[in-house]
């Protein structure tokens, strides 16, 4: 939903942004979002698998024809409310539902530009469909892999992933005796954030930690009980609008690597620690930002020693700002509505 806001800020005011897997749109949809949060609780390992199955060119085309059919009604029944002249898809689902719709309507009058945001970095054959006119991917890697399996005169444009434009805006930092940390979970407030708060209470350099739940209110009300217990200091945050100005006070950022906190902390050159990755997507992820120099993958290793020596190596954490900010797009969003708007003009 992020990823679809951050866009629509530079297109024209009657752009709707729709929640593909809300209960309004389709119960099943809903349903199999569920179902998928409560694989990723009690069986991490088999989504994994399926993940990694369904990223292979064989078992991806049953994939995407399983996605296809599934999504086809929900979308269908989008299309005849709306209307559109574009739809731009920041999920590989609606892209399912609005890739067989082109195709089984390929004579049709009724005729709309259909535009996939790929939202991680890494490519999935999930992603990968004949009807999609223009593909946005994160890097220039991605663009050529993605290349190598289109269609000749189907576009793809390396932009980066569109982040809230308020991340775009260069604003001086400011300085304060303390080091920031700042621990974030996305939207939901996922990974070990309870465990992550207890453990760098054992730091022992003078820090200020901000912990950011998300929708979260259970994690937010466990955090308040446990904040009373911890002897440095610490501030709960519920769902919160002002991250940009989080990260840009925070010397270092923990979080489980999501594609778009990712893309938020590069634009802002904010050093990562990342942990408990969503298995699959999210590994790629940790990845591609340690391999950039920008972020430090846990693992089994504690992350209070991981965070105490990076506080204590000026030069290292300096090197880490510089990376994130190399690997930063914060101007994706204005790009890809620029490019969108152009060839529609073009029609």
């Amino acid at each position: 939903m992020k990823a679809a806001e951050a866009p629509a800020e530079f297109l024209p005011q009657d752009t709707k942004i729709i929640d593909f897997m809300s209960p309004e749109i389709s119960f099943p949809n809903h349903l199999t979002k569920k179902i998928y949060l409560a694989a990723l609780k009690i069986i991490p390992d088999l989504y994994d698998r399926i993940y990694r199955l369904a990223g292979k060119p064989r078992t991806g085309t049953i994939a995407r024809l399983f996605s296809s059919l599934s999504m086809y009604l929900p979308f269908s029944k989008l299309l005849n409310e709306f209307e559109p002249d574009v739809v731009i898809c920041t999920h590989p689902f609606p892209e399912a539902g609005a890739s067989l719709w082109k195709f089984l309507h390929a004579k049709s009058a009724r005729k709309f530009l259909l535009a996939a945001v790929l939202t991680d970095y890494s490519l999935h054959e999930i992603w990968i469909y004949d009807e999609a006119d223009i593909y946005f991917v994160a890097t220039e890697e991605m663009k050529e892999e993605l290349s190598r399996q289109c269609r000749p005169n189907q576009e793809i444009y390396a932009t980066g992933i569109p982040i809230n434009p308020e991340f775009s805006k260069v604003v001086e930092k400011k300085s304060s005796g303390k080091k920031n940390i700042l621990i974030m979970g996305g939207g939901l407030g996922l990974g070990s954030i309870e465990e992550t708060l207890k453990d760098l209470d054992e730091i022992s350099l003078p820090v200020k930690i901000t912990v950011v739940t998300g929708q979260n209110e259970s994690l937010f009300s466990r955090l308040k009980n446990l904040q009373k217990k911890l002897s440095g200091e610490v501030e709960i945050l519920g769902s919160v609008n002002n991250v940009p100005e989080l990260m840009r006070e925070s010397d270092l950022l923990i979080t489980k690597p999501g594609a778009l906190t990712m893309s938020e902390a590069f634009s802002q050159g904010l050093p990562m620690v990342l942990h408990s990755p969503i298995p699959g997507p999210e590994k790629e992820n940790a990845a591609y930002a340690v391999k950039g120099g920008a972020a430090v993958s846990a693992g089994k290793e504690k992350i209070s020693a991981i965070v105490e020596g990076l506080l204590k190596n000026p030069e290292r954490l300096e090197e880490m700002k510089s990376n994130a900010k190399k690997l930063g797009r914060p101007y994706a969003a204005k790009k890809i509505a620029e490019i969108i708007t152009s060839a529609c003009n073009s029609e």
